[in-house]
């Protein structure tokens, strides 16, 4: 039975009702997880879409640490106040067993006997998954292969990161019938339309292709507003913010060209009636932004968002998850998001060396970093409040420039995160990575993750990456 023949049989069943899809946070399965406010808000915009395109919506969240039947079974995970924590683990046996990875592979979210009884109890015309990283792909293949035992025939697509960056490994090996590259929505005439990709999948399985009337409400970006009565649960811990889309740059160790190719801005007060709409359904406080470039052309964007958080008093706390641009970080901007409730920020800062930022990203001079720092703190933020981001682990690096980039950020007395590098298929760095390292990266992305320490060589061992952490946790620089 093609795919065709299956969705006008299942239509025909349904006479009379409107076409119903079902939108899937996949489980992930890793190393370790823990949820930095870690939403599927490119789904969520979807359910809004189709909800105001005349469908009926399903959204089932495998990551849901309040499931009853697996709180019953796991416990509940350990969470904090801000809307972070951890989700339920499950520890499984490492797909790559003959690699010694000094930690427990393991499936994080709800149990799979309850994640298959939503499925069966659906009864979609149309499948969605989701993806984040690459190496997470086994949790998308999860889902699309319990989605096959309940219906063998109803089409399946998946989107978001894994899906564009390797649409065809998506297919191949996780069996979706489509991998939609990039914005599943774009603007279209004024209105929200789905891609044309999108559209030609949606088609050529039989099914309308979705359109809002110019009288629906959309963000000036083309987006629809994310509906919180739709799904008030996933909101009330923690929302998500995304004022504009896409990044400026093209830095060699990140692929977000390929997931939207350059930037797009949004607009302030929109993101502040979003953010009020989601509090008023769901009394969230915590919101997180999801933005590339949040400080890009601030003050068009940013800065009236701000501004209307402080006059309408708000007691909000807001958080940078994605990291801002240091470049772009004045004394204005930093006294206005302490003013607005930002209770943390986290800095793109990469590396002390000017070499690096000149060859890899050309979005920092690493000379004003002591001056940045001290605006932040002239503004309110306590060094504990301030993160920094150092990249660990790029092909040919050696480990002790990395030791000299936290030592300089440590004398400022702000706190360091590490991020190890993983390699991103699409990124300009993707080729070279691909000659660096010992792990066959274009055929199985699980070497992706920086558990794998996948650039390791003589010149930066696993020995020397333990002694760097450590020294990013010591009091002393």
């Amino acid at each position: 039975m093609t795919i065709n023949s299956a969705v006008n049989k299942l239509s025909g069943k349904r006479k009379g009702e409107r076409p119903k899809v079902l939108l899937i946070q996949p489980p992930i399965h890793d190393f370790a997880l823990y949820d930095h406010y870690l939403k599927p808000y490119g789904l969520l915009r979807l359910a809004s879409f189709f909800t105001q395109s005349d469908w009926d919506v399903e959204f089932l969240d495998c990551l849901d640490y309040r499931e009853p039947e697996s709180v019953d079974m796991l416990n509940s995970p350990r969470r904090k106040a801000d809307g972070s924590g951890k989700f339920f683990r499950t520890p499984v046996e490492n797909p790559l067993k003959d690699k010694p990875i000094p930690r427990r592979f393991a499936r994080y979210g709800i149990l799979p006997s309850v994640m298959e009884r939503r499925i069966a109890a659906a009864v979609p015309d149309l499948v969605l998954v989701t993806s984040g990283m690459t190496y997470w792909y086994r949790g998308v293949a999860e889902a699309v292969r319990r989605v096959r035992k309940s219906y063998p025939h109803i089409p399946v697509a998946v989107g978001g990161i894994y899906a564009s960056l390797m649409p065809d490994h998506c297919e191949n090996v996780c069996g979706a019938d489509a991998a939609i590259i990039g914005d599943a929505l774009v603007a279209s005439g004024g209105r929200m339309a789905v891609s044309e990709p999108f559209a030609s999948f949606l088609r050529k399985s039989g099914l309308p292709v979705p359109i809002l009337g110019s009288e629906e409400r959309l963000l000036d970006t083309g987006r629809p507003t994310i509906s919180p009565l739709l799904l008030p649960r996933v909101w009330d811990s923690a929302g998500i913010i995304r004022m504009n889309r896409g990044c400026p740059f093209n830095c060699d160790y990140c692929a977000s060209r390929r997931i939207s190719e350059g930037f797009h801005p949004g607009d302030g007060r929109d993101a502040f009636e979003s953010m009020m709409a989601i509090h008023h359904y769901s009394g969230t406080r915590n919101f997180a932004f999801y933005d590339d470039a949040l400080l890009y052309k601030k003050g068009e964007l940013f800065h009236p968002f701000l501004r209307m958080v402080i006059a309408a008093q708000l007691d909000f706390n807001f958080y940078t998850p994605n990291a801002v641009h240091l470049k772009y970080l004045d004394g204005e901007t930093a006294d206005l998001m302490v003013r607005a409730g930002f209770r943390e920020i986290r800095l793109g800062y990469e590396s002390a060396s000017e070499e690096f930022h000149r060859k890899r990203d050309g979005k920092f001079d690493p000379a004003s970093f002591p001056g940045k720092i001290e605006t932040l703190r002239e503004a309110g933020f306590s060094p504990v409040d301030i993160r920094v981001y150092i990249l660990a682990g790029l092909p040919g690096q050696r480990w002790e420039d990395v030791e000299k980039s936290v030592r300089f950020a440590k004398k400022t007395g702000v706190s360091i995160s590490l991020s190890e590098y993983s390699p991103v298929p699409g990124s300009p760095m993707w080729e070279e990575s691909c000659r660096a390292s010992v792990f066959p990266l274009k055929d199985e992305p699980l070497y992706h993750n920086n558990t794998f320490f996948p650039m390791e060589w003589e010149g930066f061992t696993r020995e020397a990456l333990e002694k760097i952490k450590r020294l990013t946790r010591s009091k002393t620089s």
